[in-house]
């Protein structure tokens, strides 16, 4: 489950770092699959599409589960887009966003 403290926290930063908010790349990486080139070295997204909903408003509703990993903190997430009949999509919840771990790498000269 997540915490608000741990999806503000993540906004946060990102909004500091990136200008970007935690709602944009959480869309973006799901509905397009890939983030921009100024996040790829430090945010990586694999998402996978639970549920896919017609609205009768004309919109879609789906549900994602997967990985958020920022500066190599991997977090678990679930989360639900709603894109309205005009294509504009929003993040509707973060139902979960726990972190899992660290991941780090080091360079080693030749």
């Amino acid at each position: 489950m997540t915490t608000p403290t741990t999806a503000h926290s993540m906004d946060a930063f990102l909004a500091a770092t990136y200008g970007l908010r935690l709602e944009d790349v959480l869309c973006e990486g799901c509905l397009m699959g890939r983030l921009g080139p100024a996040l790829a070295e430090r945010v990586k997204l694999v998402p996978r599409l639970v549920c896919s909903t017609r609205e009768e408003d004309g919109g879609t509703a789906q549900i994602y589960d997967g990985l958020l990993a920022l500066d190599g903190l991997w977090h678990r997430f679930s989360c639900q887009i709603f894109i309205d009949g005009g294509g504009e999509r929003f993040l509707a919840d973060v139902t979960a966003l726990e972190p899992l771990g660290w991941e780090t790498r080091v360079a080693i000269p030749a």
